[in-house]
């Protein structure tokens, strides 16, 4: 099993070069995208009949693993010296950078204020849906999806071009809420394997019960740097939610929590103007905030036989973990969730983030 990196383009989203980089960080996270570089030595003869096929915005980066994408970059920058003929790109999640960056009102002229698009009788699954397709279909912005089913139910928004929503935007103000889906953009190769397509994967994450086993205290453990971090910066127990509006016309709704140590904090959705969905939303804020973030860390030898499939490995796969007298961590098997995992070419280890 062995890392593999490629660029396609972002016009056809095809036209697959392999390319080989001195060193390529790489990593996946749930309902958010991140960002690494890539440097190239150029010396190299072969390695520099590919510079043409590491442009910015007009390619992407693959990282391969077993014949699984485990990451997929758009190209943002590159930066060339001259003395040492290294070429250093610098990419970011191309799925959730895309998303920041197209627009959602599909009027593009003077009459954008008026725009106006309401989704009904929708889950919020499909509402999402909705927005990924308003952001990846048109001239210039088509991207290969695959989708979920149509799902019917009770929730319901509106979109209005005098807001200038991004398809981020609206996705986050919808998995902010309380019980709200999550969502993850997974890039996988194309049926013919001559490019790559996008599957858009919400609520939960972990249909298959897909799962990875270590236990810690094992003799020769795959796993491997077990850490725990706990963080109270978020904290509140109460949160004013803001919609539409402004003035004395502006619509509020709170939700609080008892505690004698107040935290409060103001949240906004210039989309929200019903104050049912509104006292929703608060109540999501709330939701996140209204304990301490706890979050384990951990390394796992690729090659170990915990990792069955690469295929398996996902944001919302399940970690099953063990550990044993340890002063900080109470004995016994837990079970998380993988909301981040990351690796590098030179190292046989995924650095997985859980919660």
């Amino acid at each position: 099993m062995t890392y593999r990196v490629f660029t396609v383009s972002t016009s056809t989203w095809k036209d697959v070069v392999e390319v080989k980089p001195k060193t390529t960080p790489w990593g996946r996270k749930l309902g958010e995208g991140s960002g690494y570089s890539s440097d190239f030595v150029l010396s190299d003869p072969d390695i520099a009949a590919t510079v043409g096929k590491l442009e910015p915005e007009s390619r992407a980066l693959i990282v391969d693993y077993d014949g699984v994408i485990m990451y997929c970059g758009l190209i943002t920058d590159d930066d060339y010296d001259h003395d040492t003929q290294t070429l250093k790109i610098d990419h970011e999640d191309l799925m959730w950078m895309l998303m920041e960056l197209r627009l959602i009102a599909q009027d593009r002229t003077s009459s954008m204020p008026s725009w106006k698009q309401t989704y009904s009788g929708l889950v919020y699954d499909t509402i999402i849906k909705r927005v990924v397709q308003l952001a990846t279909t048109g001239a210039g912005r088509d991207v290969p999806m695959v989708y979920e089913a149509d799902y019917a139910g009770g929730r319901s928004r509106t979109y209005n071009g005098y807001n200038a929503d991004s398809a981020l935007d609206a996705i986050e103000e919808i998995m902010n809420l309380e019980n709200g889906p999550d969502v993850d953009f997974r890039p996988r190769w194309n049926a013919a394997r001559d490019g790559v397509e996008f599957i858009l994967r919400t609520g939960f994450m972990n249909p298959d019960g897909n799962m990875i086993e270590v236990n810690f205290s094992a003799d020769q453990s795959p796993g491997q740097r077990l850490k725990r971090k706990r963080s109270g910066q978020e904290r509140a127990t109460q949160v004013i939610a803001i919609g539409e509006g402004s003035g004395v016309d502006m619509k509020v709704r709170s939700a609080g929590s008892s505690g004698a140590f107040a935290l409060e904090r103001a949240e906004q959705s210039k989309n929200i103007k019903d104050g049912t969905q509104l006292s929703e939303f608060a109540q999501g804020e709330l939701s996140t905030r209204g304990s301490l973030v706890t979050q384990y860390s951990c390394d796992i030898d690729m090659s170990s036989p915990a990792i069955k499939t690469f295929w398996d490995l996902q944001p919302g796969t399940t970690l099953r973990w063990y550990v044993s007298g340890d002063p900080a961590i109470t004995t016994g098997w837990r079970e998380s969730t993988i909301i981040e995992f990351s690796g590098d070419l030179e190292s046989d280890f995924v650095h997985i983030e859980m919660q």
